[in-house]
């Protein structure tokens, strides 16, 4: 499907936030997604993604959570350690992912014919979907790739956790995660998957063996090919029952 490509922006407390976007080159209304980006920020894998989605159907955008520190900036993924600070210069913590994640979906809301919304976000972006799936406004689905930090310890009693709000869930969930992954663990992200029950949540939480962190980034080597296709797969259904 051909897809029409450009960069809107997002109006947030501070300043304009820049959003690659794809939507289906025939127009017509169109369910929307939010893609989060990884910890490295908006490069040209998660801007691949975005294109995916607009060739399945949807009018997709990734917000750029570092738009603090300059616009689209991002780091090499061997450089990451080096750039993490400055990247996140100016301010970046939950209270930016809030004001960012609320004024990237309403800005999609405001592109025509753009329907229901769902989030998806990788690494980072995973723990970004899933904090904005019990805070945000507007979204209908969200689904979480291996998202980390999602779980801080007790030093940390400020900081978003998933088990904290997990009540605050109002919306259909999926995730996604890598049985040899460090952040999440597979245990704490089965924990999270009893509690979501327990609660009565709409949720379903798939597990591959053999994959770690970043299994679904195909520009890192990390990259598992088949558990990367299934998930994609998973995500494309679950958004076709919940955003059509």
């Amino acid at each position: 499907m051909d897809t029409v490509d450009e960069i809107i922006d997002a109006q947030t407390p501070d300043g304009p936030m820049a959003m690659p976007f794809s939507r289906p080159a025939d127009g017509g209304a169109r369910p929307g997604v939010i893609v989060v980006m990884e910890a490295f920020g908006v490069n040209l894998n998660i801007v691949g993604v975005v294109r995916r989605f607009a060739q399945e159907g949807y009018a997709a955008a990734a917000p750029d959570l570092f738009h603090r520190s300059g616009r689209l900036r991002f780091a090499p993924y061997d450089k990451l350690q080096e750039m993490r600070e400055d990247l996140r210069s100016g301010g970046f913590g939950d209270a930016s992912i809030d004001a960012d994640v609320q004024a990237a979906v309403d800005r999609l809301r405001a592109e025509p014919g753009v329907g229901p919304i769902g989030i998806v976000g990788f690494c980072l972006g995973g723990r970004v979907a899933m904090q904005s799936a019990v805070r945000a406004s507007g979204l209908s689905a969200a689904a979480v790739y291996y998202g980390g930090f999602m779980f801080p310890g007790d030093d940390a009693p400020g900081a978003f956790s998933a088990m904290r709000e997990a009540d605050r869930l109002a919306i259909p969930l999926i995730g996604f995660f890598g049985e040899d992954d460090q952040n999440p663990t597979p245990e704490q992200a089965r924990a999270l998957g009893e509690r979501l029950t327990a609660l009565g949540k709409d949720h379903a939480f798939h597990y591959y063996e053999g994959a770690g962190h970043g299994f679904f980034c195909d520009d890192r080597a990390s990259h598992r090919p088949e558990a990367a296709a299934d998930a994609w797969e998973k995500t494309l259904a679950f958004f076709a029952e919940h955003l059509r």
